[in-house]
């Protein structure tokens, strides 16, 4: 899926998730903006419909399409686990308490409950309340030598 309309929703798909793995089928929202237009016509007279129909698209569509984009970025992030989080052992399928909450960020902006900035600053309060546990886990999967080949260059 190609996202224009919102830089923070781009960022995500980007980097949260993998963008190749999330399958958000842009074929998919077409079908969809296809049966909301369908039924947004469906009362009036046949006559009227092609002009209505337009009339959804002038009005309706933009907003369609961020709000279905960030719904379906939603529920391909929340089946993502963080496969080294070091909060969790390798055998539990459940993600961590840090991930919970950042689910719960993602939802309340999924659902415009939260606007860009809001997230992105409970975002990052998150990850930096967070930070040194963290760290801990980080430090241990790195080997010493990948520290020294990443402050390398």
């Amino acid at each position: 899926m190609y996202i224009v309309d919102d830089p923070t929703l781009a960022l995500l798909v980007r980097f949260a998730g993998d963008d190749r793995s999330l399958n958000l089928s842009d074929a998919e929202f077409l079908f969809k903006q296809l049966e909301a237009i369908e039924e947004y016509v469906g009362h009036y007279s046949a006559d009227e419909r092609q002009a209505r129909a337009m009339e959804w698209v002038e009005r309706h569509a933009r907003e369609y399409r961020q709000c279905w984009q960030k719904r379906a970025a939603f529920v391909a992030l929340s089946r993502s686990r963080c496969t080294d989080c070091p909060l969790v052992d390798d055998s539990s399928t459940e993600p961590c308490a840090v991930h919970r909450h950042w689910l719960d960020l993602l939802r309340r902006y999924a659902t415009d409950e939260l606007s860009d900035h809001d997230y992105i600053h409970d975002a990052l309060s998150l990850l930096d309340t967070h930070r040194d546990r963290l760290k801990v886990g980080r430090s241990r999967r790195c080997s010493p030598d990948s520290r020294a080949e990443l402050t390398a260059g």
